[in-house]
């Protein structure tokens, strides 16, 4: 029977994405595999993970903002300094794309262009790092982001100097899972007000990754599913 599984950020760890896979009894061929981003930096191995992602049949995935960084280099923008920063791992996946032939660069920079930041599956919300905080209720994320890729994104920074409020949170805005993760514990105490933001309500599951939340030697982003305890990435798990 086929499966759907989600697996988080991967960071250019293509054994461990194989082992991951492999462990989940996944089938390329029959399987659908989505993905919440990030899969190139830190890890040793961008070009490769990047290869096999794209030439399987039924893989849904969405931005995260490493991607949005390699985006912008393979659009022609030199890197960017906080790309190359030892603390997110760009310079692996920096180098390792300097010398591709401009036909393979062509190629993963359309792709990553129509990647969308937001999908929704079923039951599911899936985004990078979780609902910006402009973004006050279920149907307004969905509205608003309704055939938003990557390549608009970036089309619209270069139209006003600057990524939208809303794109930004969607890659980097970790208050939400945040708040999420403790408003169970602490909604009825005083400290309800430390979390920052208050989860909106939704008959939804909000998937995301980008937070650590389990750390390891080997992995340290995390795929949430909300307020239910994350997994160490990469994990495949069913939605």
């Amino acid at each position: 029977m086929p499966q759907t599984l989600i697996i988080g950020d991967i960071h250019a760890m293509y054994d461990r994405l194989i082992e991951t896979l492999e462990n989940a009894r996944f089938n390329p061929e029959e399987d659908t595999l989505y993905a919440v981003g990030d899969f190139c930096d830190r890890g040793p191995d961008p070009v490769k993970v990047i290869d096999y992602l794209m030439g399987l049949p039924h893989f849904l995935p969405v931005a995260g903002n490493h991607d949005m960084w390699l985006y912008e280099y393979l659009c022609g923008q030199g890197p960017a300094p906080i790309w190359l920063d030892p603390r997110n791992g760009g310079s692996v996946t920096y180098q390792a794309f300097r010398d591709l032939p401009e036909e393979r660069k062509t190629k993963i920079r359309t792709w990553l262009g129509d990647l969308p930041l937001v999908r929704t599956a079923g039951n599911n919300i899936i985004l990078h790092a979780g609902p910006p905080s402009e973004v006050q209720d279920q149907a307004t994320l969905i509205a608003q982001t309704r055939g938003l890729t990557l390549s608009k994104a970036y089309e619209e920074k270069l139209a006003t100097g600057s990524y939208s409020p809303l794109v930004h949170g969607i890659v980097w805005d970790r208050t939400y899972i945040r708040a999420a993760a403790g408003w169970e514990h602490f909604k009825d105490t005083e400290d309800a007000q430390e979390l920052g933001r208050t989860p909106f309500g939704t008959d939804m599951t909000i998937i995301c990754g980008h937070t650590p939340c389990v750390r390891s030697s080997t992995a340290t982003d995390t795929t949430s599913h909300a307020s239910i305890p994350a997994h160490s990435t990469p994990t495949a798990t069913s939605p």
